[in-house]
């Protein structure tokens, strides 16, 4: 079976590429369609070899290929003051050297894709017919010099083996492939005819005549000049003029999306918890232009998830509430089985987080059949038309809260399933560990005792999560993931008149989880999961984790 690959080495170390969904934010992995589109530049630029031609045509009618990217880093976005033509016209900025000139300066920003490894590469596995076109496609990839804006650099290439050689490099890659049902991620592709698209939006053929007549018309006299005026008017349709400019390039468009999932097939083993389905449901706070922009941020979480999970079971009605989503038996008494766990989203694990939640999600037990989730799902994200409705959540003082389903083409990476459940060796939590018992040791009398008690309890907590027993366990106060508040409140004791010494709680941290009444909450912490061989979220350890606490993100270092 032939394997093409065609990759993409970022000799800079980063892609600068607007994503179409949102300007401000960079596209990455780059799409194949933009791939597509660099390559059609390199074969107009180097004339069209009929050959080099033939083979972009073929590779146009392939499916979608399969995509080998590591994660990357964004750089904080800076805005540029770009000069546009000189005008005669009023302005704030007089040129200095021609005062009867001004020029105007428009804003711009180039989201920029920092990756953690600089090599990209789109696999078409059974490409039939690729002998014969596989050295003109890599003559065109010997040509191609840029993918997105002109300061991305990259080196091309393409490789023809007779089975898949993929490797994962570092383990920071990820290997996307095309899926039918629901997606992690979308990216614009090609079909076919999109080459002769390409080359009618190019305009090359309008724009060469205009650059000939123009010098043919400049630099004659008499009836040479007059034939060639003529020509220019039977093509552009008006007389010719000295300062007409020349057609330029229609911005070109893809108009096709293909939706990808996450694979891990390649990498190895890969473990997966025994709970939770790795694709989460994820709602995200839509702006309500009635009530005035509200910004929760990580401490929020547990009230978050309380009303969501209230606002669910109101939704549901009447009809039965099946014991995997309401997390009761019949008789009202804890279920004994997995059920749906109630997470919020927020914005770290990055040098600019604050932490703000961005949305909520829910995970799903793995147990339930598909047919029975569709159907309770049905239920509570569509209205009677079958269109998806908004979930309103009541918080009271703040006024309604709004989400909806997530179905963007490209949403924010904080919004992506992918952030949460791709494979990693090392976990982190983003909300803290309730602890499934209380140490025996004290933390104050003997804390590397207690400690070591915590680490040995965490363990038998992922176990009991479904979850594998970690090699390496870490415990602190302060998150792994920047943006992350403490685990706890920091208490301070202050000494007041008439009423002796009083605690109060200094900073941000995370309030304790609720317990029955008469007892004392359960201790709480961050926590550093490490695995061998990698795993596949979501992971949630400890008691809170059905209502969101526990809730762990890949960790991944630069170096």
């Amino acid at each position: 079976m032939a394997v093409l690959t065609v990759g993409l080495d970022f000799i800079t170390g980063r892609c600068v590429a607007a994503n179409v969904s949102d300007r401000e934010q960079p596209e990455w992995p780059p799409h194949p369609g933009r791939v597509f589109m660099a390559l059609a530049a390199a074969c107009f630029e180097t004339g069209e070899d009929p050959d080099q031609v033939a083979a972009l045509q073929w590779l146009e009618k392939l499916p979608a290929p399969s995509i080998h990217a590591s994660d990357f880093e964004t750089r904080s976005p800076v805005k540029y003051y770009v000069p546009v033509n000189d005008k005669m016209s009023e302005s704030k900025s007089i040129l200095q050297t021609t005062p009867g000139l001004t020029r105007s300066k428009q804003e711009r920003s180039y989201p920029t894709a920092i990756p953690y490894q600089t090599k990209v590469r789109y696999v078409w596995r059974g490409a039939e017919g690729a002998e014969s076109h596989f050295e003109h496609l890599n003559q065109i990839c010997a040509e191609v010099i840029r993918v997105g804006h002109s300061s991305s650099l990259v080196q091309a290439w393409a490789e023809l083996n007779e089975e898949d050689t993929l490797a994962i490099e570092n383990g920071t890659c990820q290997l996307w492939q095309p899926t039918i049902g629901r997606s992690q991620y979308q990216a614009r592709i090609v079909g076919e005819g999109e080459f002769n698209r390409l080359r009618v939006a190019c305009n090359a053929e309008r724009i060469d005549q205009f650059a000939d007549l123009k010098m043919t018309i400049d630099s004659t006299k008499g009836k040479v000049q007059k034939e060639a005026k003529q020509v220019f008017e039977s093509i552009f349709g008006e007389p010719y003029k000295a300062h007409l400019r020349a057609p330029e390039p229609a911005p070109a468009v893809l108009g096709l999306w293909q939706g990808y999932r996450a694979d891990s097939e390649e990498s190895g083993t890969v473990l997966e918890g025994e709970h939770f389905d790795s694709d989460l449901i994820v709602l995200a706070i839509k702006q309500d232009s009635q009530h005035e922009s509200r910004s929760f941020g990580l401490s929020d979480s547990l009230s978050l998830n309380q009303c969501l999970r209230k606002t669910v079971m109101s939704l549901l009605g009447d009809q039965a509430i099946p014991e995997w989503v309401s997390g009761h038996q019949a008789d009202g008494s804890p279920s004994q089985d997995p059920h749906v766990a109630f997470l919020t989203l927020p914005f770290v694990g990055h040098k600019y987080s604050d932490g703000h939640i961005m949305g909520l999600a829910l995970a799903l037990p793995k147990q339930v059949p598909p047919e029975e989730r569709g159907e309770v799902l049905g239920r509570l994200l569509m209205n009677e038309s079958g269109e998806y409705r908004s979930i309103q959540l009541d918080l009271g003082n703040l006024g309604p809260l709004q989400l909806q389903l997530e179905d963007r083409p490209e949403p924010p990476w904080t919004l992506r399933t992918s952030s949460w459940n791709r494979e990693s060796h090392e976990w982190a939590s983003v909300t803290p560990v309730v602890l499934d018992k209380f140490p025996k040791r004290s933390r104050v009398e003997d804390r590397v005792a207690w400690e070591e008690e915590v680490r040995r309890i965490v363990g038998i907590s992922c176990v009991r999560a479904g979850l594998p027993q970690p090699i390496e366990i870490d415990i602190d106060t302060t998150s792994w993931h920047l943006g992350a508040p403490r685990a706890y409140p920091k208490a301070k004791t202050s000494r007041s008149r008439g009423r002796g010494d009083v605690r109060s709680t200094v900073g941000d941290g995370f309030p304790l989880m609720p317990s029955r009444a008469g007892k004392p909450s359960r201790p709480q912490t961050h926590v550093l999961l490490k695995f061998d061989p990698p795993v596949r979220g979501p992971v949630l350890v400890g008691a809170g984790r059905f209502l969101g606490y526990g809730f762990c993100k890949p960790l991944f270092s630069r170096k």
